[in-house]
């Protein structure tokens, strides 16, 4: 096979050898999937029973490409961060690779919420067994699990794990690299699924496999999807850049969260004159007698700056103790019982009709309140607010992609981390995101696999609205 026309057919690798001065070998292959559907009795789905789907792959040093008709994934697992590619506008979304692996972990979370409702319900044969929850997340569950049984078939093995049928895979195969090998499982992991056992084994097996099938259970049907690979080129050079594209412009109706996302990846952080500008206000507040709005200006200092609210003089301090409505504020933010939170929540939208509902730092607080009550949708309306006034908050961001990650926006979630981060990257608020990515290095590092350290800059995002990402990353998942 010569490599011109092979390339031609992964025209993906065309499009990302994009003049590397040193390009590193990868190896690039055109693959079909072909799925299967069967419903159970009784239910119904708006899926086809059958479908296939073309893709072109290139396996890189340190990146996977994925293109799909004129879409290109990119996963780039250097920086951490992935790239959705419209090859017809020439224009990209940038996203984080730690949205995939969040995500999973949230859906594992979900299903096995669901089981157990529906076993309360007395709904078992809806139940799905958890090996293939596995399987469509490529998560493992917290409990370790026995191994993969072999049985030989005629031309192929079928591999299943608790007496449920995983993958069956044909003998012929090219061979490659280990580092080869991981990076096709890695291919898997993040399109299609594949339970971690099944990925181990063929990540360990240094070849390619021409054809296989991986079977998945569903809440309403059976599903198979049978793999077959062509156009195999193995040490073709590949690299990849994204000069050659912009980032996606806003579109005129975009909503308000993609255009504060938006407009937050193009803020500078705050300079030095910031704080003691925020500090000028609240002193002359203090001077004017008004006690609680200069409070309120110092916190909005520090969600902005990370500066505390000290360097009180005397009579400063003795304002603050004797004004009512910081008590009642404070005390009111301290609730942690239901009817507590809605009680405080009512004490916090008294405040914001007597100081005007534009207050950023009370309108924070309502959000955070509502959060608490699981108002998610009502919370994420908050912060917006505060962040259309106050785009530097940079600790809004923070509690915005909290309330984005409960509603399962995973890409917007980790968009809205990374610019508070990005502004105040110091800031405390900021720990609680840095553990969880620490967590999921650490309980699903096969997610992250051949990545190198993480870089301290943050790639600009402009990716789509939350309706339409919530699954970027992962659509092909049952």
């Amino acid at each position: 096979m010569s490599l011109f026309p092979a390339l031609r057919r992964a025209s993906v690798a065309a499009i990302l050898f994009l003049g590397a001065s040193v390009a590193q070998a990868s190896v690039a292959f055109h693959v079909t999937v072909t799925t299967e559907r069967v419903t159970k009795p009784g239910l119904k789905t708006s899926l086809p029973a059958r479908e296939s789907k073309e893709s072109d792959i290139v396996l890189g040093p340190h990146f996977i490409s994925v293109r799909d008709g004129k879409t290109l994934s990119v996963f780039d697992f250097a920086t951490r961060g992935r790239y959705v590619v419209d090859t017809a506008a020439s224009t990209y979304d940038a996203y984080s690779l730690f949205d995939v692996a969040g995500l999973r972990h949230l859906e594992l979370a979900h299903r096995k919420g669901r089981a157990g409702a529906l076993q309360a319900g007395g709904l078992p044969a809806h139940v799905t067994s958890p090996v293939y929850d596995e399987q469509a997340l490529s998560v493992p569950l917290a409990r370790r699990r026995g191994a993969l049984v072999p049985q030989v078939l005629d031309g192929a093995v079928l591999w299943s794990l608790d007496e449920q049928p995983l993958l069956r895979l044909g003998v012929s195969g090219s061979p490659v690299s280990g580092a080869e090998a991981t990076a096709f499982a890695q291919y898997l992991r993040y399109t299609w699924g594949g339970h971690p056992l099944v990925l181990q084994m063929l990540a360990a097996g240094k070849r390619l496999p021409a054809d296989f099938t991986l079977h998945y259970q569903e809440v309403s049907a059976t599903v198979t999807r049978h793999f077959r690979i062509s156009a195999l080129v193995v040490d073709a050079p590949a690299t990849y850049s994204l000069a050659v594209y912009r980032p996606r412009p806003l579109a005129a109706d975009a909503p308000t969260l993609e255009r504060v996302l938006a407009q937050a990846a193009r803020l500078p952080p705050l300079g030095p004159q910031a704080h003691p500008a925020l500090r000028a206000e609240a002193e002359r507040l203090f001077a004017a007698a008004q006690p609680f709005d200069a409070f309120l200006s110092m916190l909005e200092d520090h969600f902005s700056t990370g500066a505390l609210v000290e360097k009180l003089s005397p009579q400063q301090q003795l304002a603050m103790q004797e004004c009512q409505p910081i008590h009642d504020l404070t005390r009111a933010l301290l609730a942690k019982e239901r009817d507590g939170i809605t009680a405080a929540l009512a004490t916090v939208q008294a405040f914001r009709v007597q100081t005007g509902l534009e207050q950023p730092v009370l309108a924070l607080f309502e959000g955070n309140l509502r959060a608490k009550l699981g108002q998610w949708p009502e919370a994420t309306a908050l912060y917006l607010q505060v962040l259309q006034a106050k785009p530097h908050m940079a600790a809004v961001y923070q509690d915005l992609g909290d309330a984005l990650l409960a509603q399962f926006d995973a890409p917007n979630a980790w968009r809205s981390w990374d610019a508070g981060r990005a502004m105040a990257p110091s800031l405390r608020q900021f720990r609680k995101v840095n553990n969880l990515e620490r967590d999921l290095m650490s309980d699903y590092p096969a997610f992250f696999a051949d990545g190198a350290p993480l870089q301290p800059t943050v790639q600009p995002s402009t990716s789509r609205p939350a309706s339409s990402t919530k699954t970027e990353g992962s659509t092909n998942l049952p």
